[in-house]
């Protein structure tokens, strides 16, 4: 077998005489002839310092420390062999350690619990690691590698890491219950005019901050921020308190927070685009598969039915 030609030959030697209890039925197994399979076996107990065998007229019988010998090098060879399939499940990409992080929100429903998901059941044996973070971290530990992959939205500035676009996260009207605007059979961007809108600040995701911008001026509306809070959690706290309306990624709808509805826009048209990015000198198998069903997954699916949950 392969995996025992790993061994030294000549405690392989030494197992193949143990097992068989005979140098000529070894010699046979091993397809070498008999004399050089004693010689070498000789030459272990030289090095050793002590006899394995007793020769008897008709065969070889262990010594006590032979025995002891033989349990331990066939435990060690059991472990060689697991080591060499852990090591080939790994090249496959079957074994070791995915260091994932995310934005929370995409886990909570669609395209990346789904493929997580798919991705268990193809390689049970590879140990998922999530961590929800904001952008700025996750790029940052993905390029010190204390991550393998990073899902965000809108990256930018990344020319230094692959990104692979998974797909686009409408953006959505938050509103507190009560609001008149859940009574309209259709919201559009001028009907949210007198009423207070709830921004963030630019830093915490300048390209969906302009495209918001703009998009509510080419709209026709004047939008009126009355805050500018850094995350939208913030945000959807005071939507929930009645301080305004805000405008927030299609994924809260998932996990709305009490006393917050959710409902589009008819002509807003503004979207986050979803990416997972990886380092360009990513070589791992283990990624490479996980990269392999998150495309599948990113091409099977349609439209998430948002508004069907809420």
């Amino acid at each position: 077998m392969v995996l025992v030609a790993m061994l030294p030959r000549r405690i392989r030697y030494f197992i193949a005489v143990a097992e068989e209890e005979h140098f000529g039925r070894a010699a046979s197994r091993l397809r070498i002839a008999q004399p050089a399979l004693s010689r070498q076996v000789r030459l272990l107990e030289t090095e050793l310092g002590f006899d394995l065998f007793e020769r008897l007229p008709r065969g070889v019988r262990l010594t006590p420390a032979g025995q002891v010998m033989l349990t331990e090098m066939q435990a060690l060879e059991v472990q060689a062999q697991a080591g060499v399939g852990r090591a080939r499940l790994a090249a496959e990409g079957r074994h070791g350690t995915l260091r994932l992080g995310l934005i929370e929100s995409v886990a909570w429903q669609g395209l990346v619990p789904d493929a997580l998901r798919e991705y268990r059941q193809r390689v049970p044996d590879v140990d998922v690691s999530l961590s929800t973070m904001p952008t700025a971290p996750q790029l940052e530990r993905l390029r010190q590698r204390q991550l393998d992959a990073a899902i965000l939205y809108n990256p930018l500035e990344v020319e230094d890491l692959v990104s692979i676009r998974l797909a686009s996260i409408p953006i959505v009207l938050a509103m507190p219950e009560g609001c008149p605007l859940l009574d309209l059979p259709e919201i559009r961007v001028r009907d949210l005019t007198g009423y207070p809108l709830i921004g963030f600040q630019r830093l915490a995701s300048p390209k969906l901050f302009d495209d918001l911008n703009a998009a509510l001026v080419r709209a026709g509306g004047e939008p009126t921020f009355i805050s500018d809070p850094m995350n939208e959690a913030e945000m959807l706290a005071l939507v929930s308190m009645g301080s305004g309306l805000g405008l927030a990624n299609a994924m809260q709808v998932w996990r709305p927070p009490h006393g917050v509805c959710f409902a589009p826009v008819a002509d807003l048209n503004v979207t986050q685009e979803l990416h997972v990015l990886h380092r360009r000198d990513e070589d791992s198998p283990v990624l490479a598969e996980f990269l392999a069903v998150l495309g599948e997954q990113a091409r099977a699916v349609g439209p998430e039915p948002l508004f069907d949950a809420v």
